[in-house]
């Protein structure tokens, strides 16, 4: 689950042509608003230089007053320690008063520090009931972490079609990694039908944001003609695009196709290169392939001291077979 702590702005309710000095007035004759906004003013530095302890002053006396968009932002202040010490407690009531008021971000962000067991117990369930309610007022975070907690099991059963139902009401609030995750569940038929036409058209969509994991996983319906006709072209296509953005998997498969000559000439100094990218973020895989071609002599020279340093760093990656051999 990420950490969300977005601060909410009220800029635009002034014009932005004010002087300062004016919404300064109306913050001291008691418009809690100009004061909320003067704190965004001060934390995002429009037109002033960034000042996280006077937007903590105004946040703190729009907040006294019941400013609830105050309340949030002073919150994650809090929870960051931006311009205060960093107290989750204090985040944790602040957050708790706006979410009371239904304030869906405080209640997101107030989901996060239950979840994580920052300034209280971890209480997997009580996320899950916060996440509803960051969900019902439409934060796609909200709906793709509740979507999580039912597709693993936290906080409650496991319900595959929950999850499903809730990863594509994130979905439509544009949330790349919802979309994923229900293009994942239409591929492998994870508690709904199988649908690869569907799989792959939230593939497309994510993956089109150059969202990495999306690319790679278009990429396995073409390399093996999961719903699409057998393409290695394109298969090489998204790999390639995917392991661009360091995706670990990607680059151990466009390896794989390198080695091999799936779609493309047998290139093994290239195929090396793209293990050895995979291997150095921790694909056991990929260093078990590294031993084997310098164990085997294949595109390389043989070298049984430098294989068994790459089967050695495979077993310590979980590669069993890889253990038996160093």
């Amino acid at each position: 689950m990420k950490k969300i702590f977005i601060i909410f702005t009220l800029i635009l309710q002034f014009s932005l042509s004010s002087d300062i000095s004016g919404i300064v007035k109306h913050c001291n004759k008691g418009n809690m608003t100009a004061c909320s906004i003067l704190g965004d003013i001060y934390y995002v530095a429009d037109g002033v230089p960034q000042d996280y302890a006077k937007a903590q002053k105004y946040w703190r006396k729009a907040c006294n007053s019941k400013e609830v968009n105050a309340c949030y932002n002073l919150g994650v202040l809090y929870q960051e320690g931006q311009g205060v010490s960093q107290d989750y407690r204090q985040a944790l009531e602040l957050y708790t008063q706006s979410c009371n008021a239904e304030h869906a971000s405080a209640c997101l962000n107030l989901a996060y520090l239950y979840l994580q067991g920052k300034g209280v117990d971890k209480n997997e369930q009580k996320a899950r009931d916060l996440y509803k309610q960051a969900c019902d007022g439409k934060k796609a975070e909200g709906c793709y972490s509740l979507g999580n907690l039912y597709f693993y099991g936290k906080g409650g059963d496991k319900d595959y079609n929950k999850a499903s139902e809730l990863y594509a009401k994130a979905c439509e609030y544009d949330h790349d990694d919802a979309c994923d995750n229900l293009g994942v569940m239409y591929a492998k038929g994870e508690g709904i039908p199988r649908d690869y036409d569907k799989a792959r058209e939230f593939f497309t969509k994510v993956c089109g944001d150059n969202k990495a994991g999306a690319c790679y996983n278009l990429g396995i319906l073409f390399d093996y003609g999961y719903g699409v006709e057998q393409d290695y072209k394109e298969a090489i296509r998204l790999y390639t695009k995917a392991c661009d953005m360091h995706h670990i998997k990607a680059c151990y498969s466009l390896g794989i196709m390198y080695n091999k000559g799936d779609g493309v000439s047998v290139d093994y100094p290239k195929a090396l290169g793209l293990y050895t990218k995979s291997c150095n973020m921790g694909h056991a895989s990929a260093c078990y392939n590294i031993g084997t071609m310098y164990y085997e002599g294949v595109g390389v020279r043989t070298d049984r001291g430098l294989s068994n340093s790459y089967f050695k760093k495979a077993c310590g990656f979980g590669d069993k077979k890889s253990c038996s051999i160093h």
